[in-house]
């Protein structure tokens, strides 16, 4: 992991529109998963270095005046998976946010009171 530079991106804007904390570990367990399943082996030193350039890159993209939000950063993980040639990885990596996706609309479409029942 990165030392935080004084530029680094601190914060993140999740999906729901809180700001939380930047953690990027949750970049190197998104990207290490993604290994995992594409290449059938793990390789946490890969997923650290990709996580690496990924947090490099987001001040410079973001300049430290826009927070990004979970979806800018999950793309510039893709760009990454693909410049440094992990085709196969990208690949589970994307398929894997596009069901992420469709299991969150999925459950806009459930109604509040029946959501209420199963808490």
């Amino acid at each position: 992991m990165l030392k935080a530079a004084k530029d680094a991106v601190k914060k993140v804007k999740k999906r729901d529109g809180s700001i939380v904390p930047f953690d990027q570990a949750k970049i190197t367990n998104a990207v290490h998963k993604a290994i995992t399943a594409a290449l059938g082996r793990e390789d946490l030193k890969l997923a650290t270095r990709i996580s690496d350039w990924v947090t490099r890159e987001l001040p410079k993209r973001f300049g430290g005046k826009v927070i990004p939000g979970v979806e800018d950063i999950q793309d510039i993980v893709e760009e990454a998976l693909i410049e440094k040639d992990l085709t196969k990885v990208a690949r589970a990596y994307i398929l894997y946010r596009s069901e992420r996706a469709k299991l969150r609309e999925a459950k806009k479409l459930v109604p509040k009171d029946v959501k209420s029942l199963a808490e």
